[in-house]
């Protein structure tokens, strides 16, 4: 963390959101807005903004993860601190139904407490997420994987620019540039700057890898309580992580968007976070993903979070559906040949 930040507020208490201005408008950042939650009883909440990725079945998943731990924390004692959750997904969320998050109270201890959170939509559990909250103890001992030496962010081009210079590019087919102009458009709350600088030869024909790091931080500025930047990285840790699987069998975002891609279908199974220390979402931290095995039409993926200042700020593990087919110009990559990441 940069020496010029201000440290979040360990105390995660009260709205996690701005309420709205006379007028009704806001001075919410665009993922302040899509963690936002109507409380409509006890333990009861609704949801107010749902989005879905372009080319997505449903809901974004890191939407409803989000949303979910927002539920949580909203019943919880303002000394605690969310150390853990476990979540399923079982049903695509459709944007056009408010999602409702049903939040349990399983357990309320002197260290720790503990909640249960199921997200229904017309009576069907569409998701279901335990979260674990613990009173900070930052003077214990403590050890880490240290972060992998990759470039600064300040020397790196963001998304947008890539994708920019993607539209621009005469090589680029007429059908990719007018979905990367939809890309353009869309509500995405996150900044990313991935570390690795890929030639246009690298794009269309991808080397075999199985990890992947980029830079992530919210766009705007954020309050200082920490549950609100808990939350967004909550959101923001489904972006990207799955995707490391077609990685591992030379597919990557841009060549399934073409008419020769190996992927047929995506999507998260269940997805489980471990928060480590305090941070800030609204800062630049490095996402470190990789994953290990696929088969039987499911990835396993691991990430690290790491602050810019080096320390492992948040661990994460998914699974999804991810169905690979050969392609007559693809040979999938045996186990054998690829080698473990050395980060």
């Amino acid at each position: 963390m940069s020496s010029t930040s201000t440290p979040p507020s360990t105390a995660p208490g009260g709205a996690l959101t701005e309420p709205p201005n006379a007028d009704g408008s806001t001075n919410n950042t665009i993922i302040e807005t899509m963690l936002d939650l109507e409380e409509i009883d006890k333990d009861l909440y609704r949801s107010k903004k749902l989005w879905v990725p372009l080319g997505a079945r449903g809901v974004f998943g890191g939407n409803v993860v989000g949303q979910a731990l927002v539920a949580a924390t909203n019943t919880i004692s303002k000394e605690f601190s969310v150390h853990s959750l476990h979540s399923y997904f079982l049903l695509p969320g459709d944007p056009s139904t408010p999602i409702l998050y049903h939040v349990e109270r399983v357990r309320d201890g002197k260290s720790y407490c503990t909640r249960t959170v199921r997200a229904t939509q017309r009576g069907t559990n569409i998701f279901v997420c335990t979260a674990s909250f613990q009173v900070p103890r930052p003077n214990a001992l403590s050890h880490q994987y240290p972060m992998p030496n990759v470039p600064h962010h300040s020397t790196l081009p963001s998304q947008e620019d890539l994708i920019r210079r993607l539209i621009d590019n005469p090589k680029i087919p007429e059908n990719i540039t007018d979905l990367l102009k939809l890309q353009l458009e869309q509500p995405v709350a996150l900044d990313f700057k991935d570390t690795k600088r890929h030639t246009f030869k690298e794009l269309t024909n991808p080397p075999v890898r199985t990890e992947q790091s980029f830079w992530i931080k919210c766009k705007g500025e954020l309050g200082d309580a920490l549950a609100l930047h808990q939350c967004v990285v909550a959101y923001g840790s489904d972006h990207n992580l799955l995707n490391t699987v077609p990685l591992a069998h030379g597919s990557s975002w841009f060549t399934r968007r073409g008419s020769n891609s190996n992927v047929t279908m995506m999507a998260s199974l269940d997805h489980s976070m471990w928060f480590h220390c305090p941070f800030r979402a609204d800062e630049w931290m490095l996402y470190v993903c990789e994953t290990p095995r696929s088969g039987d039409d499911r990835g396993l993926t691991f990430g690290r979070i790491y602050k810019e200042d080096g320390t492992l700020a948040v661990s994460v593990a998914q699974e999804g559906v991810v169905r690979l087919q050969r392609n007559k110009s693809f040979d999938a990559p045996t186990a054998a040949k690829i080698e473990q990441p050395k980060l």
